[in-house]
């Protein structure tokens, strides 16, 4: 599968307004008794369902979500993992969503889960990732100056491109690290068919190199039928969205060519997509259930901001997590006389489903094998879980299916609840002599507002369960939040001024920026322009 990257200047019209990012100053009006952060709560959560799209060949998302379990037992035996290659989704959101904003599944999953839901309660609605760029943007515009603070070492978002690698291989970059490192190289048979400019991931992709797009919203208003803003400039209270722009939403990445490290891997190998259906749990497979995303909320120096992210794992056994998802289930069969026994009818011997059993039995005997297990879940009062929706048929005639045709997209409901955001897993892979780099992983997780960290360790992708370590990290991101807070202050005043002057523009725009100096005295500075779509 072969895309070609969109230009970066597509859709933008002439005229630019330019922001000195060094020039930019906390808002006046904050004090010290302003608490960096607070109101944290979880709004919604969906998972992508693979399989529902390829039958019916639109975006499907179950709401509220469920996140996969990571399952890497105590005594396993090391496991021996090839490096990340094959395809990737860059921003599964936009991809799947087919030129549609990668936003409407969030926003469609808050007002599934949530009947009082407004996009207009929030200042600000983003994906987690412009929050660490533009974070970053702040950190580099400092470089050099007075202010200076020490910016994060950490890697791009994604690792350079094939291209990159193999000119750092093939050019004399990897000088005195023995045999095969340096000299000059032809270029790899791959380049040979290609070309210079075509596939994915064969193009500088490192974002420090080239500019990086956030497409900006100033609206009053969303239609969620339509999947549409709604602009009114005589609204008084308007809202400003930030959208994820990549070239390119998805990649082909070949390991040989460009080491991406294990992480894709080592998640593919240890995480388990659990669902319960008539009384039981099934794993599901990559096929069925793809990409865990949630929506957070919470105010910054009172800002209110709702951001989605996506989540690696959750910090449950499989015990716990099966209590969590089957409650529902549970009370019911407390209120029966009967269990029915698996079936057929009940798809137990669906062959593209595997089946979680118990250690003794043939099938989860809910109510004897957790009635001692507590995982407290809270269920927001105005819960609706798509009942209000407009309920039409298009292609699809399943009754328990909500469709949007109009945008178009399917989202199926569950009996969950939202899962509790102080369980959330971040999953790192490390080689087992490299350092985790704490500045880049509090700045990704103070956005998202997650805890808990899992790390494994490898030695040449050799994973072992004695090696992996999961932490807590609580203390830690109050601690960079303190450390950070005039950075954080300077990141909402940006907000201010982007909102003002997009608001200016009829409330499309984008803007544009670098994410690296030439030299420590070149100014940082982000440019907005008017967008035609």
């Amino acid at each position: 599968m072969f895309t070609v990257a969109r230009n970066i200047k597509d859709g933008l019209k002439e005229g630019t307004t330019t922001i000195l990012v060094s020039s930019v100053r906390a808002p006046s009006d904050l004090t010290t008794d302003t608490p960096i952060v607070e109101d944290i709560k979880t709004v919604s959560s969906y998972n992508w369902l693979a399989e529902h799209e390829t039958d019916y060949n639109v975006p499907t998302i179950q709401v509220p979500g469920a996140p996969p379990i990571l399952h890497f037992p105590k005594g396993k035996p090391p496991i021996k993992l090839e490096a990340d290659t094959g395809h990737h989704f860059i921003d599964q959101n936009a991809s799947r969503m087919k030129g549609n904003s990668g936003l409407i599944p969030g926003l469609a999953a808050c007002h599934a889960y949530k009947r009082d839901f407004k996009i207009t309660d929030y200042d600000v609605v983003t994906d987690r990732n412009n929050l660490i760029k533009l974070f970053e943007l702040i950190e580099l515009s400092l470089v050099g100056t007075k202010d200076a603070v020490t910016p994060a070492t950490s890697t791009p978002w994604r690792a350079p491109s094939i291209e990159a690698a193999a000119a750092r291989r093939g050019g004399g970059g990897w000088r005195g690290r023995g045999r095969g490192r340096g000299g000059n190289r032809g270029a790899h048979p791959f380049f040979q068919q290609l070309g210079a400019r075509q596939g994915m991931g064969i193009e500088s992709m490192d974002r420090r190199a080239e500019t990086t797009r956030i497409d900006i919203d100033v609206v009053s208003g969303y239609d969620n039928d339509r999947g549409k803003y709604i602009y009114d400039e005589s609204s008084p209270k308007k809202t400003l969205v930030m959208t994820r722009w990549e070239a390119k939403n998805e990649e082909v990445v070949i390991s040989q060519i460009d080491f991406r490290g294990f992480g894709h891997s080592f998640l593919t190998e240890t995480r388990q997509f659990l669902s319960f259906e008539d009384g039981r749990v099934f794993q599901k497979g990559a096929n069925d259930v793809t990409g865990y995303h949630c929506l957070v909320e919470y105010r910054l120096f009172g800002m209110k901001l709702l951001v989605r992210y996506h989540a690696d794992a959750c910090d449950m056994t499989k015990e716990e997590f099966v209590k969590w998802i089957s409650q529902d289930a549970i009370h019911d069969l407390e209120g029966s006389d009967t269990q029915s026994e698996g079936s057929d009818e009940d798809g137990s011997d669906d062959p593209d489903r595997t089946l979680c059993e118990s250690p003794t039995t043939d099938t989860f005997d809910l109510l004897d094998a957790f009635k001692t297990l507590s995982v407290k879940t809270e269920r927001p009062s105005n819960e609706k879980l798509l009942s209000k929706l407009k309920l039409t048929t298009s292609q699809n005639t399943n009754p328990d299916v909500v469709s949007l045709p109009k945008i178009p997209m399917d989202i199926i409901p569950t009996p969950n609840a939202v899962f509790p955001g102080e369980k959330i897993l971040q999953v790192k892979t490390r080689g087992k002599h490299t350092g985790l780099n704490r500045e880049r992983l509090y700045t990704q997780l103070f956005f998202s507002q997650t805890r808990n960290v899992f790390v494994a360790y490898h030695t040449r992708g050799v994973f072992s369960e004695t090696e992996t370590s999961k932490e807590d990290i609580t203390t830690g991101l109050s601690k960079w939040a303190d450390d950070n807070k005039e950075l954080l202050k300077r990141l909402t005043s940006i907000f201010r001024q982007v909102k003002e002057t997009v608001g200016e523009m009829g409330g499309k725009g984008a803007i544009g920026f670098l994410l690296r100096k030439k030299a420590s005295d070149d100014p940082v500075v982000i440019e907005i322009q008017g967008r035609t779509n």
